[in-house]
């Protein structure tokens, strides 16, 4: 055995195993410079609940425009190009901040950065600071602008694609930015404002927030193991005006398509050999199905409806009970570690009388039978 077959085994023995968890690391979730992302529009997204062992079911959502999402690195700068704005980030430590954005009307730059997230990040954990900075709108008027913000991983589950697949062990971040700006119309160079700045005083700032309603901003964002960046974002912005939703869609074949992302490609393969975790994308790596045969009934006396099937191989089952509209009124799953007959039961008490769905899910085949509460 020569000395490259030596130093070759020696490194897979030394690899470690990856786990699905939901949980965020910079290897794993990182900007990179480079990277372009399909993005489509989506409608009929809505939060969710908070929580542990959450059903976010988005099948049903329409889908009606493609963009790109482009991340490019400019000195210690890394800036993610989306609609016409690029937000400007940079890492400092485990930390990263976002340091101001632009577009064809806004130049905002923040000389205190607002924190967004921290590496790694997980289930509970929270982020927040206020920042600070000034900027110009349509290249006429100056600003100063100033707010606070918070970022908690709040939710944690199972999540549902508009193409039909599944991802599990997703994580959820929920943000919230308030924003408050002065506009001067007597300054005209970036050296005054500067200076016009610096001499205010906080009892100024403080008396524009008493008489000044903030910019609201609510962004949700579901993190799925083994891709790098979100699969779906949703976020609201309230001002005087109004509020304006906008839900973009980060297909994960498109994440699959990333170069040189071997920490999220060696998680996708170990996730498919083990079986039963369902994730989109590169669908060569999906295993046979793994329920051959199912039956479903229904304790009336009991309010309990249980599914009996054969399953061929080891696998992860998971039983969804959803109403006309989407929305998921129960769910349960288990583990089974080999083939055989089982049966998994789920609990309706409780629950209206009706039309529901129900959805048998075992990696990315999904099953679904009408089904009626009397």
């Amino acid at each position: 055995m020569n000395r490259l077959t030596i130093t070759i085994i020696s490194f897979i023995m030394a690899m470690p195993t990856i786990k699905a968890q939901s949980i965020l690391t910079l290897s794993n979730n990182g900007f990179r410079d480079g990277d372009s992302l399909a993005m489509t529009l989506v409608d009929g997204v809505v939060p969710g609940d908070a929580g542990r062992n959450v059903v976010w079911d988005y099948s049903n959502v329409m889908k009606w425009r493609l963009h790109t999402l482009q991340y490019k690195l400019m000195g210690d700068t890394l800036s993610a190009h989306e609609g016409g704005t690029s937000w400007h980030t940079v890492i400092n430590g485990d930390t990263l901040l976002l340091t101001g954005f632009e577009n064809r009307h806004t130049l905002m730059e923040y000389d205190e950065p607002l924190p967004l997230l921290r590496y790694p990040f997980s289930f509970g954990d929270s982020i927040g600071g206020s920042f600070h900075g000034i900027g110009k709108w349509c290249d006429r008027t100056f600003m100063h602008i100033w707010g606070d913000g918070v970022t908690r991983a709040d939710a944690k589950g199972t999540l549902i694609l508009p193409s039909g697949d599944t991802l599990r062990h997703v994580l959820r971040l929920h943000s919230v930015r308030r924003t408050w700006h002065i506009s001067y119309d007597t300054i005209y160079t970036w050296s005054a404002l500067r200076e016009f700045v610096r001499q205010e005083e906080r009892i100024g700032l403080e008396m524009a927030i008493s008489k000044t309603a903030p910019i609201v901003t609510d962004n949700y964002v579901w993190y799925a193991p083994g891709w790098r960046y979100p699969v779906l974002r949703m976020e609201t912005a309230t001002d005087a005006i109004g509020t304006r939703m906008t839900a973009l869609l980060y297909p994960p074949a498109s994440q699959g398509e990333l170069d040189y992302d071997m920490e999220n490609d060696q998680l996708r393969r170990q996730m498919a050999m083990r079986g039963g975790v369902g994730f989109a994308g590169d669908k060569r790596d999906d295993p046979p199905n793994a329920i051959t045969s199912h039956a479903i009934g229904y304790d009336a006396s009991n309010g309990i409806v249980n599914l009996t099937f054969s399953l061929s191989r080891p696998a992860l089952v998971s039983l969804l009970l959803s109403d006309v509209a989407g929305v998921t009124w129960r769910s349960t799953e288990k583990s089974y570690n080999g083939d055989g007959t089982y049966t998994l039961s789920l609990s309706c008490s409780g629950i209206p009388h009706g039309q529901y769905a129900l959805r048998i899910i075992c990696g990315n085949d999904i099953i679904s039978e009408k089904f009626y509460i009397k």
